[in-house]
């Protein structure tokens, strides 16, 4: 793929953002919903399945298949670590890894990489817990990367989007939409770990009403 860090990525079209929900949700709290890869590559809607616990409602599953997705150069006005929100449903075979990169601007006329990989030991951790946001163990600290993730075809594994944030800790636990009841009778598509986790639970509100607003539009 062409990499292209010249423009701030003002054609959203490059990045495969093609409404505006999307495109708030990448350029105000920097979040990059990995079904929108569909757009930059059609062979990729076999893996695509819905989701109530992603705000875009569709996730990718891996199905228990080699995958690989290459995102785009993304521009997150200053990126410290890399989250991506993920959902290990089943381990198939000991013989596993998920493997993270990051390429970030050049640096004497190469792109600096990043790996980080979880092995058997650390995937069986994540097992079964439903959605989780996994923080990379990656100062990355540019306004440029570009992530990646790898994963081989002994896990049944779900990705909902990867972002630019600083959490307290690696993993953080998200709450599943479906069983927290009356919880939020107003926004039941607001997880309580939102209010202080990832936005502000005001900003979920009005992400909500807009997102339905647009969907009538």
């Amino acid at each position: 793929m062409s990499l292209n860090v010249n423009n701030n990525n003002k054609d959203l079209s490059e990045l495969g953002i093609v409404n505006e929900f999307s495109k708030h949700m990448y350029e105000v709290p920097q979040v990059y919903f990995i079904s929108i890869l569909i757009n930059l590559n059609s062979e990729l809607y076999q893996f695509q399945e819905n989701d109530i616990n992603s705000l875009s409602e569709k996730i990718i599953s891996s199905k228990n298949e080699e995958l690989y997705l290459n995102l785009p150069m993304l521009y997150f006005n200053w990126c410290s670590n890399v989250i991506w929100k993920i959902n290990v449903k089943e381990i198939l075979n000991k013989d596993c890894f998920i493997k993270f990169i990051i390429k970030s601007t050049y640096k004497n006329s190469e792109l600096k990489k990043y790996e980080h990989v979880l092995k058997y030991e650390d995937i069986l951790k994540l097992e079964g817990v439903g959605w989780i946001e996994y923080q990379l163990p990656i100062g990355v600290y540019d306004y440029y990367v570009q992530p990646s993730i790898e994963i081989n075809g002994s896990i049944n594994m779900r990705i909902d989007y990867v972002r630019n944030c600083h959490n307290k800790e690696e993993i953080t636990y998200i709450p599943n939409i479906s069983n927290m009841g009356g919880l939020l009778p107003n926004f039941h598509n607001i997880p309580e770990t939102f209010k202080d986790k990832y936005f502000p639970r005001k900003e979920m509100e009005n992400l909500l009403e807009m997102k339905d607003i647009i969907n009538h539009l």
